[in-house]
C-alpha cells in the first residue's frame, strides 16, 4: 500500500511540474518600473487581452527599470520565453519593452507577428509611440501601440479574407517578392549549372587526349603473372569514442524581429 501511495504522489508532482513549466504567466501588462496608475494597467490589461483573443495573437507591455545585463531587445525576448507566452505552435506574440534605465523602447515580434508586421509598419509604430514616451506620457504611448497593433491585425485579417483588397496591398506584395526571389533563383541556376556542366566535360575530354587505347589484353596483364595472398585479421578489442556535439549558444526559442530606439 505504501509503494502505491508513494508511486501515485510521484505522479501528481511531475504533472504539477508539467503544469508549472508549460503555464503562461498570467496577464498582458507587466509594469515593474511603475510608470501607471491602477486604473491606466487595468484599462491597458482589458485592450490587450481583447486584441489577443480576437486574432489570436499575444499582446504584451512591459517596462523595467534594470534589464539585468541584457539590451532591452534581448530582456524582451527572454520576457516573452520565461513566461510561456504566444499563441499556436509558432508562439504568435509581439511585445512592447520601455526600458527607464537606457531609456529605450523595442518592440519584439514573434512568429507570424513577424510576417505581420514587418520593419517598415514597427518603424510606423515606434514612431507614433516614441514622442509620447519622449514627454513622459507612457501610457498615451502605450496605448497608442496597441492602437496601431489591433489595427494592424485588422489590416491582415483583411487580407487573408480578401487578398485583393487594396488595404492589404503591402502584405500581397510580399509574398509576391518571395515568389519572384525564388524564382529568379531557380533561373540563374540553370546557366550556371549548364556552365559548370560544360567546364567539367572539357576537362575530361582534354584529360584523355593523351590516352592511346590498346587492342591487345596482354598490355593489361604483368610479366610475372597474378600472386594471390591470404591474410587474417584477429579483433582483440573494440573502442567506441563519443564527442559531445556543442550546441549553438544562440536563443533556442526561435527567430525574433521588431525594432525601436532610444526616447
Amino acid at each position: 500500500m505504501k509503494k502505491i501511495t508513494l508511486f501515485l504522489c510521484s505522479i501528481i508532482v511531475c504533472l504539477q511540474c508539467s503544469i508549472s513549466v508549460f503555464a503562461r504567466t498570467p496577464g498582458h501588462v507587466f509594469d515593474d518600473a511603475g510608470l501607471l496608475s491602477t486604473e491606466e494597467a487595468g484599462q491597458l490589461e482589458t485592450q490587450a487581452a481583447q486584441i489577443g483573443d480576437t486574432y489570436d495573437m499575444d499582446v504584451l507591455i512591459v517596462t523595467t527599470n534594470d534589464t539585468q545585463g541584457l539590451t532591452t531587445r534581448e530582456y524582451g525576448i527572454q520576457f516573452f520565453l520565461d513566461g510561456g507566452f504566444g499563441y499556436g505552435a509558432t508562439n504568435d506574440g509581439i511585445v512592447f519593452v520601455i526600458d527607464m534605465g537606457e531609456h529605450e523602447g523595442q518592440i519584439v515580434t514573434s512568429g507570424l507577428a513577424m510576417d505581420i508586421f514587418p520593419d517598415d509598419t514597427i518603424d510606423d509604430i515606434w514612431e507614433d509611440v516614441s514622442s509620447y514616451l519622449s514627454d513622459g506620457a507612457y501610457y498615451d504611448g502605450m496605448t497608442a501601440f496597441l492602437t496601431d497593433v489591433s489595427h494592424g491585425m485588422g489590416e491582415y485579417q483583411n487580407y487573408l479574407d480578401n487578398p485583393e483588397s487594396v488595404s492589404a496591398q503591402k502584405y500581397a506584395k510580399a509574398h509576391e517578392g518571395d515568389k519572384d526571389s525564388a524564382l529568379i533563383w531557380a533561373l540563374a541556376a540553370v546557366p550556371i549549372a549548364a556552365v559548370v556542366a560544360a567546364i567539367v566535360v572539357w576537362v575530361l575530354r582534354r584529360g584523355h587526349n593523351n590516352v592511346r587505347p590498346f587492342t591487345d589484353g596482354q598490355a593489361y596483364l604483368k610479366e610475372n603473372g597474378v600472386h594471390m595472398y591470404q591474410n587474417n585479421d584477429r579483433f582483440v578489442n573494440t573502442f567506441t569514442t563519443r564527442t559531445k556535439i556543442k550546441k549553438d549558444d544562440d536563443n533556442d526559442g526561435g527567430s525574433f524581429g521588431g525594432g525601436g530606439g532610444k526616447f
